[in-house]
């Protein structure tokens, strides 16, 4: 009969889901708990990947589009947050926090500094000391894994000290 089952309560998460899908469940179960703000921000996720999606060929958005775009937000709200702790707005560097700490959920576990050393090391041994290449090549083999700022700095110091 109609209205038996929830067809919601029956979807299961696969692991190899693109995280589009994954953000669109998790807003669906704080949605059932009733909580609001976490459904906002899980939204707002949600149409970030959409509109990075748009931009793209039909069918061509990669988890390492999605990751980078949440990388992108992640690196705007802690700019808000700086700013909103710089005019005194406790409420809103709270607010910042809260969404930080929900973006940082979905992002995979970042590659440590002494690994990341370690391939760059490893790169400017085999492509030489130009910085353009040894970003190119180190960005492509960590993806999404690693903060670009981080590489930079570890691949200008190295390539100074040759």
């Amino acid at each position: 009969m109609f209205g038996e089952t929830n067809v919601v309560d029956e979807l299961k998460i696969p692991e190899d889901t693109m995280l589009k899908d994954k953000l669109k469940q998790q807003s669906i179960e704080a949605l059932k708990n009733h909580d609001s703000k976490r459904v906002e921000v899980l939204r707002f996720l949600v149409s970030l990947i959409d509109k990075k999606e748009l931009q793209l060929p039909v069918g061509q958005m990669t988890e390492g589009d999605e990751v980078s775009v949440l990388r992108k937000e992640l690196k705007n709200k802690e700019e808000a947050k700086t700013l909103f702790a710089k005019g005194n707005r406790n409420d809103l560097v709270d607010q910042m926090d809260y969404e930080i700490s929900i973006v940082k959920e979905y992002l995979p576990k970042e590659t440590s500094e002494e690994e990341v050393t370690k391939i760059v090391l490893q790169i400017i041994e085999e492509k030489g000391n130009n910085f353009g290449l040894v970003m190119k090549e180190v960005m492509a083999k960590l993806g999404g894994a690693v903060d670009g700022g981080l590489v930079s700095r570890i691949v200008k110091e190295k390539i100074s000290n040759i």
